[in-house]
């Protein structure tokens, strides 16, 4: 709703499009925190080795400094995702589908036998689905990386 008033008179965005830039820079803003605590969370040594290879700073960090601390994040990450997931239930205050949103159509059927719990149900068991999954995913890639050393 606010972008068009950061841009020149007339300027006009799609619903849509306003809806993924305020995703993008909202979880763009977790990602990074998650994301700086991995860094914070790497001993000094692992700097100091990749001075001592003589690496620039942008090839230590991507060879060494990054691939570290992604793997220390995994949790905070599928957290954020899994969080991030939940929330695109907000984008329904603003007019756009969402999962509980498709849920009023559906009820407004002349077809609908009218039993509501089973509606919730399913869209519960849903998001439990996909939420569960990536937390097991999760799971599976803090194992195969080993992320508890």
């Amino acid at each position: 709703v606010l972008l068009n008033y950061f841009l020149p008179p007339g300027t006009q965005f799609d619903l849509i499009l306003r809806v993924c830039i305020m995703v993008t820079l909202f979880s763009s803003a977790y990602m990074a925190e998650v994301i700086r605590g991995g860094l914070a969370a790497l001993p000094q040594g692992q700097y100091e080795a990749a001075d001592a290879l003589g690496l620039n700073y942008w090839k230590s960090t991507r060879l060494i400094i990054m691939p570290q601390a992604l793997k220390i994040s995994i949790p905070g990450i599928v957290n954020s995702f899994i969080g991030l997931f939940k929330d695109t239930t907000l984008v329904s205050v603003i007019g756009l589908l969402d999962p509980v949103g498709l849920l009023n159509p559906i009820r407004a059927d002349s077809n609908w036998n009218g039993i509501l719990w089973e509606l919730y149900l399913f869209v519960a068991l849903f998001f439990f689905i996909f939420c569960f999954g990536m937390s097991r995913y999760s799971m599976y890639l803090e194992r195969k990386l080993k992320t508890d050393r």
